[in-house]
């Protein structure tokens, strides 16, 4: 199931458009029991390649678009490369989001809400060789629309440094704790509130790859599109 909203009004993604997706009476069904941000298990553990391959070709013209999955790399059944939707990988550390950078992977990895307290600097770390970069709208304020000048961070997939985010949501104390399952930034306030109406409403006569491909071919020129700020590539369980 799937929301496609043309204009996001929340403070980072404000002005960008921006989709949530949720399984049938479950807001995390969209979700890989791989992820340790998810506070029950689901039992989704394949990608929908129908909706995979519609969400890669999902970028406005002139656009761009760009997505975190907590599914691994190795699942992916495309690479990311000119013309695509860019997929990040959620890693589940500094060291992994370091590691798939090395292998060419746009990565990403959550840091706890105390981590740059007692860093040189509040804007980047360092893994080995690979820099991480910090989220510019945990510094500046700036948004997703004018981030990198209009090509945010996470939509360039060549990049030889991560994006690091600082944990962050109601459960942020449980996202920065690897040995804490929960912590989904989704799971609570407001987003959680549209999240679970999503997974709780009516199906369309659509599926998610034929709303995604509808709605973004109906997007301004030079359009950034963040598919599902809550929700994943999963298959749901049972279809």
């Amino acid at each position: 199931m799937l929301n496609c909203v043309e204009l996001s009004r929340a403070k980072k993604t404000a002005g960008i458009s921006v989709s949530y997706r949720a399984a049938e009476g479950e807001m995390y069904g969209t979700c890989p029991d791989t992820c340790p941000l998810k506070p029950h298990p689901t039992g989704t553990t394949e990608i929908d390649r129908e909706y995979e391959a519609a969400v890669r070709r999902a970028v406005p013209n002139k656009g761009h678009s760009f997505l975190f999955t907590h599914f691994y790399p190795d699942q992916w059944a495309e690479t990311n490369g000119p013309g695509k939707a860019v997929f990040n990988h959620s890693a589940d550390s500094l060291k992994s989001a370091a590691y798939f950078t090395t292998k060419g992977v746009a990565s990403v990895a959550v840091v706890p809400v105390d981590y740059w307290e007692d860093k040189p600097s509040d804007k980047v770390t360092q893994v080995g060789a690979i820099r991480g970069v910090r989220c510019p709208n945990e510094t500046t304020g700036i948004d997703c629309r004018n981030c990198g000048n209009g090509q945010p961070l996470c939509a360039r997939f060549d990049r030889d440094y991560f994006v690091v985010f600082t944990a962050h949501g109601a459960s942020k104390r449980a996202a920065g704790d690897p040995d804490v399952k929960g912590g989904c930034y989704a799971g609570g306030g407001n987003c959680a509130i549209h999240w679970r109406g999503l997974s709780n409403g009516d199906k369309s006569g659509e599926t998610d790859a034929e709303e995604v491909t509808r709605f973004v071919a109906g997007l301004a020129p030079h359009t950034i599109f963040r598919p599902h700020i809550a929700g994943d590539l999963g298959k749901e369980t049972g279809q």
